[in-house]
């Protein structure tokens, strides 16, 4: 393990550990960030995309694993928050030149990180990473969870908004991954008009014939006119330019971090945007991560779905709390998750290491 000398100065205080991995045999470049353990041993996703640069690989990381970190809190997960990128794009060669050095490096941690599939990795891709590390999550696709999250959370949003249910609203869905694929589909057969975009034109035409979506320009989606708008691409997206042509009533997000800053929450609910928090509405992955990891006896099947269904009422206590004390959704959420993770530290000790 070695520190490249360009690597700036991170904004880590609240991490219990970071780590940058560079191994010059194999040309990899990895980060590791553990953000907080309070709750249980931290889990997220590999990420393997290239990035601009080491310092931009290091610095998501670290604001995905804070999502995490909270994500697991509201959900009410005995999981921490954690994250890991491996600078480089997802091709079967850097996998095979990767994944083996990237797992001895998280099975030197003594299962304070437990890695699971993210952008640009899969299951398979965990069995790989299963020969070196302990525990690993995500064996199965978690992105159905995730999808029916974010659908239990838009109804709730639209719910609370007046409406009756999902039939006849208009939804956009913007990217076309595991996720937003699996949302489109969940949003038609409830009876939704969705609207979706993707850079493949192959996602879009499948999302067109087997859901019956309608397709839009890239460039067109986030500003649709539409009753709720999903970003479920990379995250960032939700730009100040992107703000100043929303049309949107409510965001509910199947992305990570799609704020390109977090105060852009203020602006929205300036603007009377419901604007339900990522790691709220995203939950539905790591809460059938958790139970992969933990395991569980009889009737588990209906403790996840009922952790699912509960993001819907996690999602419209966030949303009626900013309105009450006149602030913003992510303000209220972070209070909430630092809430219960004051509690969980008063009252018990650190979580024992899974291994």
């Amino acid at each position: 393990m070695s520190f490249p000398d360009t690597l700036t100065t991170f904004d880590a205080d609240d991490f219990e550990q970071l780590t940058v991995v560079r191994d010059p045999e194999s040309g990899i470049r990895s980060a590791v960030a553990i953000h907080d353990t309070t709750m249980g041993p931290s889990l997220g996703g590999v990420r393997m995309r290239a990035y601009p640069s080491l310092d931009d690989a290091v610095r998501d990381a670290m604001a995905l694993a804070r999502a995490m970190t909270y994500k697991s809190a509201l959900a009410g997960l005995e999981l921490g928050g954690g994250k890991s990128v491996i600078d480089a794009e997802p091709t079967p060669a850097n996998k095979a030149a990767f994944l083996p050095v990237y797992a001895r490096h998280v099975a030197s941690l003594g299962g304070r990180y437990v890695p699971g599939a993210d952008m640009g990795t899969d299951a398979s891709d965990m069995e790989v990473l299963a020969k070196d590390v302990p525990v690993v999550s995500s064996r199965r696709d978690p992105s159905p969870f995730t999808a029916r999250g974010v659908l239990r959370a838009i109804g709730a949003t639209l719910e609370r908004a007046g409406h009756d249910g999902l039939a006849g609203r208009r939804v956009a869905v913007q990217g076309l991954g595991k996720v937003g694929s699996s949302l489109a589909g969940m949003l038609r057969a409830a009876g939704a008009e969705v609207l979706v975009a993707d850079v493949d034109d192959d996602r879009v035409r499948a999302a067109r014939d087997t859901a019956g979506a309608v397709a839009v320009p890239v460039g067109e989606i986030l500003a649709a006119d539409v009753d709720v708008l999903c970003p479920c691409a990379a995250g960032g997206v939700l730009t100040p330019v992107v703000l100043d042509a929303l049309r949107a009533r409510a965001i509910v997000p199947g992305a990570n971090n799609p704020l390109a800053d977090p105060a852009l929450a203020v602006t929205l609910a300036g603007r009377g945007v419901d604007y339900v928090p990522d790691f709220v509405a995203n939950a539905g992955g790591v809460i059938v991560c958790e139970a992969e990891v933990l395991g569980g006896g009889p009737g588990l099947d209906d403790e996840i779905a009922g952790k699912i269904r509960a993001i819907g009422a996690t999602a419209v206590r966030i949303l009626d709390d900013a309105d009450r004390r006149g602030t913003d959704t992510v303000t209220v959420a972070h209070e909430l998750a630092r809430a219960r993770l004051a509690a969980r530290a008063a009252a018990r000790p650190a979580f024992p290491a899974l291994v």
